[in-house]
């Protein structure tokens, strides 16, 4: 979904993304003179307005209008200069109490005159409505963790360590299922002038890293275990997230669950800290609880190579009814330091073929490559393509299921690769790896170091980083690793990121235009994976949910982009601070320039 409005030559789009939404602008270059960027009034539901935040302000030089609580720190003081912004609710604003419904956002473009910033004219203010809740299209749920370590938010709200699990000394260090009522930490903040020290625990971090992925997850579990007439089918990677492993040994106890859990040399035996590995906990514990129980049962195994599926199956009378899928593993990395996704299919076809792949997972992992599941495409709702469903709950999309064999890994991927390169407007991802042997990383790879479309993405850890160059048009491509963790003033230094930062895999071609489609799930995109691992990969064709991943990307390089070890800008001692003149405003009109091709790709009429 998305909304547009326009007056005297100021233009804003509004994208409704997963509890997100992208606000992108622009301006008449005629209206160009003395602009300083663009001021963004948020009033949630039923609560008081509030600007979002700007952590760069102006140097002391300049004035301001006459305001009662002049918050320099504000967009109504310190405007944003870029022409667009990723408002994410919950991240500096009622961070323990997430309000959705409809959001109104006032944008302003503001004017310095003589280094006086100009006060806010009615005139050159537009106001946009939108739907800010989580994603929902019919039969389909996403929600994505937030990611969000490494930021200044964190550190507001949570300080500059890290303790996602009990350290040594500790309770419940060392051990699978803890009281997550305990404390994690304390941060100081200033409340009316004074600083105060609030303690915070593991649950109130969790539920601000986790964010929509972790709500989606537990909701799931939550109906599952409320209703005794479903049961639940599991594939597990990582799997240690205290909470959700004892719920799913609750399942055990009342003998309505099956788990597939990897068993690949990361997950067995014990630690560098001499602990047993969460896994073998979890089936220690699973085992013991399953005893005289006839439906309990779990599996360890691993395919060809890893169990990488991260999946979760409601049934009811023995049949499939809904599905969780995604690339978010049930752990505390993956909910609460790991980007990723969770999506969810409340549909009895989606549910079915997934169920039919635990099936025969289940009776036969070591022959599954083998089977008609690995080698098939399954369509819903593209008349045009075999095996294919129709089913008005859900969007035209198709979705595989490895591990492959090497001729239907090749295509599949060649396929993929082919509607990369032939993007005809933009091409927005984030991936784990990008090193692997793969056409589609190949076709990404060369897509975003071509000029011909707009491309931006990121990767966890890439010998390949593209950051924005002045008077080019080629993409931009960072890294969620490798960050400055000592940021220049006005930014506080940043705790480093204890994992993998960037686990999403999914690349999204054509966002904004009626063919758009994004590759998703927990397939990690390469060709060796694709033949070796139990993992799902899904193409969806639905503009709102390609929209809410090209959302998802964006956000993420907005993040990382500046934290990345390459900018030089994020390594300077030099106190960062606005542009008092608008040669910052230039390239967004240079049509040789990619922010020419960002702001005319983001603002359109959608009538």
């Amino acid at each position: 979904m998305e909304t547009f409005q326009s007056k005297n030559g100021l233009s804003v789009a509004a994208y409704q993304g997963d509890a997100m939404t992208l606000l992108a602008f622009d301006l008449d270059k005629s209206k160009t003179a003395n602009f300083t960027g663009f001021s963004i009034k948020v009033t949630p539901p039923g609560l008081q307005p509030y600007y979002l935040f700007n952590r760069l302000s102006y140097p002391s030089t300049i004035t301001y209008p006459a305001s009662t609580n002049a918050n320099l720190i504000t967009t109504e003081f310190s405007p944003i200069q870029k022409f667009r912004w990723v408002h994410v609710p919950a991240t500096n604003h009622n961070i323990d109490s997430p309000i959705f419904g409809t959001y109104t956002y006032e944008i302003s473009a503001r004017y310095l005159i003589s280094n006086a910033l100009q006060p806010i004219d009615p005139a050159m203010t537009i106001t946009v409505s939108i739907s800010v809740c989580p994603f929902k299209s019919n039969a389909l749920q996403i929600g994505f963790t937030r990611s969000f370590i490494a930021s200044q938010a964190y550190v507001q709200n949570f300080g500059n360590t890290v303790n996602l699990r009990p350290k040594a000394g500790q309770p419940g260090f060392g051990e699978l299922i803890f009281d997550t009522t305990l404390n994690a930490g304390s941060v100081v903040r200033t409340v009316n002038g004074a600083p105060t020290t609030y303690p915070y625990s593991y649950e109130e971090m969790y539920e601000w890293l986790g964010w929509q992925a972790r709500q989606r997850v537990y909701d799931f579990l939550a109906e599952v275990l409320k209703d005794p007439t479903i049961s639940l089918d599991v594939f597990a990677f990582d799997l240690d997230e205290p909470t959700i492993c004892n719920q799913l040994l609750t399942l055990v106890d009342q003998d309505r669950i099956r788990v597939i859990l990897d068993n690949s040399s990361t997950h067995v035996g014990k630690s560098k800290a001499g602990i047993v590995q969460f896994e073998d906990q979890f089936e220690t514990l699973f085992n013991a609880r399953a005893v005289g129980k006839d439906n309990a049962k779990i599996l360890r195994g691993h395919f060809q190579s890893l169990a990488h599926s991260k999946v979760l199956i409601q049934k009811k009378g023995g049949a499939a009814i809904k599905v969780l899928t995604g690339s978010t593993n049930f752990s505390t990395n993956g909910l609460y330091v790991n980007a990723n996704n969770v999506l969810i299919f409340d549909d009895v076809n989606v549910a079915a073929l997934y169920e039919q792949v635990f099936e025969a997972s289940f009776t036969g992992m070591a022959t599954f490559k083998n089977s008609t599941l690995a080698s098939t495409s399954f369509n819903f709702n593209c008349p045009d393509q075999p095996n294919n469903v129709t089913d008005a709950n859900v969007p035209a999309m198709t979705i595989r299921v490895s591990p492959h064999p090497l001729a239907f890994a090749t295509a599949e991927l060649n396929g993929l690769a082919d509607e990369v390169l032939k993007a005809s407007s933009n091409v927005l991802f984030a991936i784990m790896d990008d090193k692997s042997k793969s056409p589609l990383l190949a076709a990404v790879l060369k897509q975003v170091q071509s000029d011909t479309i707009f491309t931006y993405g990121i990767t966890d850890t890439s010998t390949l980083v593209l950051l924005y160059k002045p008077d080019s048009k080629t993409g931009i491509h960072v890294t969620g690793k490798g960050l400055n963790q000592k940021l220049p003033p006005p930014f506080d230094a940043e705790p480093a990121i204890p994992g993998i930062s960037i686990h999403h895999k999914f690349v999204v071609v054509d966002f904004n235009t009626d063919h758009g489609v994004v590759f998703c799930g927990s397939s990690n995109l390469a060709l060796g994976p694709e033949q070796a691992n139990g993992d799902n990969l899904l193409e969806i064709r639905d503009k709102d949910v390609v929209t809410a991943f090209a959302i998802e990307a964006i956000r993420l390089v907005d993040h990382f982009q500046f934290r990345d070890k390459s900018n030089t800008a994020s390594q300077s001692s030099t106190a960062l601070q606005l542009h008092t003149d608008n040669t910052w405003v230039t390239p967004y009109y240079d049509p040789a320039d990619l922010l020419f091709k960002e702001r005319t790709l983001l603002v359109s009429d959608p009538a």
